[in-house]
């Protein structure tokens, strides 16, 4: 008895100091929270379009991670596109400049996903970080709502991002100090995905609130593509344990309430429902740049050299589009896997799908429904828009290929607990 008494009132201790370290972690800020919120707000505030603090702050990542082990980094990216390299050197570069140049930026952005990746994986509380910029951005996008009807709008707020159908004009969409509304959605995406699986899982007024945090920042951007890929990249995650999810009534009230919010935002008039239109109507010229008309460029951009490996890294800055009539003014190509082809050609295409397929069964991704999501995003994304130096495109990759998140995995939370009676 006494034995049984000590052990207890251990276990009591232990569950106190427990739930101490639990509120301790909820009052406290996370350490990675200030870099968060740099990346997340701030990356390109001050800096020329196409610039970013992450690209010149990527020799201090380089010097940092080479601090802690890993030195051979520059070697093993070489290494990757050492046989693109010499073909695109065989074939001829037209300019050795913007070649050096885009190879440059390249590796600033390998360094960057590398250095946040190792950091994310080294990090012991991940969702506390989701959280906390969840809360810093739905505050923010508050704070941009206030300011509206100030000279500041400008910079919150993108009213001349595209037109919807005739006769109803511009909208204005929330990008806060990003370049553009799709960019700020982009980094939204996963923050979103996380927050609406967990609702699933643990459905409550604590998940709720997060879930409303982000979906209403996720609103004011107005990003078609963003909702619709993180549509696409939840129901693919729900489709496998869709059954079990019936049997929790909880859970199932939730797939209710998405359902009517999706089906108001739908059919019931609002700026996304008339852009909705405007892009099944086939009148949105965004939609139609970031996906047909950038594969009409890349074809054209690589096979001016090589349609196996490409024209080369930066080289489709020297291609004349005019001629295209495809409306693009600039040579530069709002699609990841387009922009592959332009640059890498055919080979490089073969290559970037070989990769993402075999890291796809490499790592089980098919085993936890937030991995899951995050393929299926980011999947869909690189073919409807991103870029090949889109860091947020490659987060997602990562998201989707590392196990950040165990406890988000719907099939083992909705398996039958076993009866001990």
């Amino acid at each position: 008895m006494g034995s049984m008494a000590n052990s207890g009132a251990a276990n009591l201790a232990v569950g106190r100091i427990s739930s101490r370290r639990s509120a301790e972690d909820y009052l406290s800020i996370h350490n990675y929270i200030p870099f968060a919120v740099l990346y997340f707000f701030l990356n390109s505030v001050g800096l020329p379009v196409g610039l970013f603090y992450t690209t010149l702050f990527s020799p201090l990542l380089y010097l940092w991670l080479y601090l802690k082990g890993c030195r051979w980094l520059t070697a093993k990216f070489l290494l990757i596109l050492s046989p693109f390299l010499l073909a695109h050197a065989c074939l001829g570069i037209p300019s050795p400049f913007y070649y050096a140049r885009s190879l440059l930026l390249l590796w600033s952005v390998y360094i960057t996903v590398y250095a946040f990746g190792w950091a994310l994986l080294k990090c012991k509380s991940i969702e506390r970080l989701f959280e906390e910029l969840i809360v810093v951005n739905f505050f923010a996008a508050m704070a941009a709502l206030i300011l509206v009807p100030t000279p500041l709008s400008t910079y919150l707020w993108n009213s001349n991002f595209t037109a919807l159908a005739e006769g109803v004009g511009y909208t204005r969409r929330l990008q806060l100090l990003t370049s553009e509304p799709s960019v700020y959605s982009s980094l939204m995406v996963p923050l979103l995905v996380f927050a609406v699986l967990r609702l699933l899982q643990k459905p409550g007024k604590r998940s709720f609130v997060y879930t409303a945090l982000i979906l209403v920042p996720m609103l004011l951007s107005q990003s078609f593509g963003a909702l619709s890929i993180c549509t696409a990249g939840l129901a693919a995650a729900l489709l496998p344990m869709f059954r079990r999810l019936l049997r929790k009534p909880k859970s199932l009230l939730v797939l209710g309430l998405i359902g009517i919010l999706m089906a108001g935002l739908l059919f019931v008039p609002n700026p996304i429902s008339q852009r909705v239109s405007s892009v099944i109507a086939g009148d949105d010229s965004s939609t139609q740049s970031r996906t047909v008309f950038s594969f009409i460029l890349a074809n054209a951009i690589a096979t001016s050299t090589s349609i196996w490996w490409g024209a080369g890294l930066g080289q489709a800055k020297l291609f004349d589009v005019s001629n295209l009539g495809i409306g693009f003014t600039v040579s530069v190509i709002p699609n990841a896997v387009a922009g592959t082809f332009a640059e890498f050609g055919l080979i490089g295409v073969l290559v970037r799908f070989a990769v993402e397929f075999y890291l796809f069964f490499r790592t089980r991704v098919y085993r936890n429904s937030f991995r899951l999501a995050m393929f299926v995003v980011a999947f869909i994304m690189q073919l409807t828009g991103s870029n090949v130096m889109d860091i947020p495109e490659y987060l997602i990759w990562f998201f989707a290929f590392c196990p950040l998140f165990p406890n988000l995995n719907l099939r083992d939370n909705f398996r039958p607990k076993a009866s001990h009676s």
